[in-house]
This record gives C-alpha cells, structure tokens and sequence, in this order.
C-alpha cells in the first residue's frame, strides 16, 4: 500500500472533496494548532481553499477536523512579510498535512 493512502484514525468529520485547482506554490508556512502545537513546512499546492503543507516535522496529535492559524512567509518588493488565515486541518498523512481556509458563511 502506497505512503499516500495511509491515514490516521478517523474524527468522524468526512473529507470534503477538492472543488477548486490547485497550483504549485512553495514557500515557507507554519500551521499552530490548538494547545500551542507549531509545525512548520513548506507549501506544496495552493487553491483558494485550501493547501497541503509538506513538512518533517511530527504531525502526531494532529487531527482531521482540528481548528488552527497558518501563517505564509509573502515576499514582494524585498520585503518578506507574513499572512495567516484560520484552517481547518483536512488530512494528515505522512507527508504533511492538508488544510481547508475558513471563511465568513
């Protein structure tokens, strides 16, 4: 069985299908969950909705369905500068994890 397909338990919230392109995109990223858990990584992909962070980092304590901040290091003009969003973590896997952007309903 590939890397790709294992998963870790469920949190009983279904995975919600990919609706929107993703892009190749990297730059750095730092995800900071609840009860103070940092992990930092690189982009992978990006859409409107939502990235995958690739990282080496332990993803252990991590879930689906958990609330989080993600910060992205933005450069323009020679100044690096940062831009966070809240998430919600959409899948672990060993690679890294996978993040659906909260937005206002």
């Amino acid at each position: 069985m590939p890397p790709e397909s294992i998963q870790p338990p469920s949190s009983g919230a279904p995975e919600r299908p990919r609706t929107e392109t993703r892009f190749p995109f990297h730059t750095r990223m730092r995800l900071e969950v609840a009860l103070g858990q940092s992990i930092e990584g690189l982009t992978a992909d990006v859409s409107m909705s939502g990235a995958f962070m690739e990282t080496t980092m332990s993803t252990g304590g991590v879930l689906v369905g958990d609330k989080a901040v993600v910060f992205l290091e933005m450069k323009e003009g020679g100044a690096t500068y940062e831009v966070s969003f809240p998430c919600t973590v959409a899948r672990v896997n060993p690679r890294g994890v996978g993040l659906d952007f909260e937005s206002d309903p």
